[in-house]
């Protein structure tokens, strides 16, 4: 099983979004990666003697930051997709700065949903309005179960919408 694999089941066993983010900022990583030899010139020893250099462990561009400004750069992201990377990666650090771990209801984590470009387009902004419903009813530990369990999903179904939107827009 591959590594994306492995990283996009053990997201559905995260406990909390601290753990959420880290798997999920990893995954970005490697989509970005994984795509980023199909921006260049594509040509066997140009790959071996100046690609291949560039994305080795400890290669310049090892970090997702780097590598979504590289792209960005390159015309093969739109600033959306590039605003949401950055957004992954901004929540993931405020989290790893708190003392504990973020839970998925903590409100950081409704404002990182109510603030990604993935989310925010006409036909995916039910996710958002079912969130908004949970968040504000009435049922406090009833709803605070199920709201955070809706939230895990949608923070799911947005890495993986953000992944898709990486690939197509680096393809195309």
């Amino acid at each position: 099983m591959s590594q994306k694999v492995e990283l996009l089941e053990a997201l559905e066993d995260c406990e909390d979004a601290t753990s959420f983010l880290v798997l999920s900022n990893q995954l970005v990583n490697l989509k970005l990666k994984a795509l980023l030899p199909k921006v260049f010139v594509q040509d066997e020893l140009v790959r071996e003697h100046a690609v291949e250099p560039l994305l080795k462990e400890d290669g310049p561009l090892v970090t997702t930051d780097v590598v979504s400004k590289l792209v960005l750069a390159m015309g093969k992201i739109s600033i959306q997709t590039y605003a949401d990377i950055g957004l992954y990666a901004q929540v993931l650090e405020y989290a790893q700065s708190q003392p504990n771990h973020v839970s998925f209801g903590d409100d950081v984590i409704y404002d990182f949903i109510s603030n990604q470009a993935v989310l925010s387009t006409q036909q995916d902004s039910f996710y958002l309005e079912s969130i908004n419903q949970l968040k504000f009813s009435s049922f406090e530990v009833f709803s605070q179960m199920r709201y955070e369990s809706l939230i895990k999903t949608v923070l799911k179904l947005s890495c993986e919408m953000l992944l898709e939107k990486i690939e197509e827009e680096i393809t195309q």
